[in-house]
């Protein structure tokens, strides 16, 4: 019939109030839901900081050498002494924190002196009692020591340049090094069983008693510029009371 009415009622679902009504609710649940997602999620996580210390990176010598002349099984015992031995003389001389590298260990101390004293040791240690690896040859490493501030993210682990330094150093190479007029090379820079310092650390070391040598300059893989390198030797260490104390070798 013309003009007449269409009384047919709009469903419920298409009303536009009823429509806003439930968006506003969606939404507000998205909101809270968030919200109480990241409130656990933060409960659950500490914010990163950041901590100075020293640290220590120990490697060793030649690994892939020893797997592909003696076998993976030598390899692989080699490791494992080591990884004994320098957790062992660590724990001893209040090792921070420790992470293995495959062939070595990185570990931070509270102090440049722990971490020397760690160095020295374990060189002492792979010396006087050196593990039987026959037929291989004597086990031997190369340490570096770093000192800074480092960032410990929320599960403690340890990030920064500070800690790749250490890594560098510890993998220098004769080669790195640079003749420079007012401070040269030094006549020798053994390829193992050394332990290697940055400045940072080695003016850490000297208020601690001990007595790190100038190895010369050299360049450092990622950092900018040449860098003065320290080399510490077991006879040049000047115990003070507290090495006498904890009976360091």
């Amino acid at each position: 019939m013309a003009g007449a009415i269409d009384h047919r009622a709009t469903p419920l679902y298409l009303e536009p109030i009823l429509l806003l009504l439930v968006a506003a609710a969606g939404a507000s649940s998205g909101v809270a839901t968030y919200r109480l997602t990241r409130a656990r999620w933060g409960r659950g996580k500490a914010p990163a900081t950041f901590a100075t210390e020293a640290v220590l990176v120990v490697d060793l010598v030649q690994s892939t050498y020893l797997a592909t002349h003696y076998g993976d099984g030598l390899a692989m015992k080699a490791r494992t002494v080591l990884r004994d031995r320098t957790l062992a003389v660590a724990k001893e001389r209040e090792l921070v924190f420790a992470e293995s590298t495959g062939d070595g260990y990185f570990m931070t101390f509270g102090s440049v002196a722990s971490a020397v004293r760690t160095a020295l040791a374990l060189l002492a240690e792979l010396s006087e009692r050196p593990p039987d690896l026959t037929p291989a040859p004597p086990l031997s490493v190369r340490a570096g020591i770093a000192y800074g501030e480092i960032l410990l993210d929320a599960q403690g682990s340890r990030h920064g340049a500070v800690i790749n330094k250490a890594f560098r150093l510890e993998a220098l190479q004769r080669e790195a090094f640079v003749n420079v007029d007012e401070d040269p090379m030094g006549p020798e820079i053994p390829a193992h069983n050394r332990v290697f310092l940055d400045e940072e650390a080695a003016q850490e070391a000297r208020s601690s008693g001990f007595s790190p040598e100038s190895t010369g300059f050299a360049r450092l893989k990622g950092f900018t510029g040449l860098h003065r390198v320290y080399q510490i030797f077991a006879e040049a260490a000047q115990p003070g009371p507290a090495t006498a104390a904890q009976g360091d070798t």
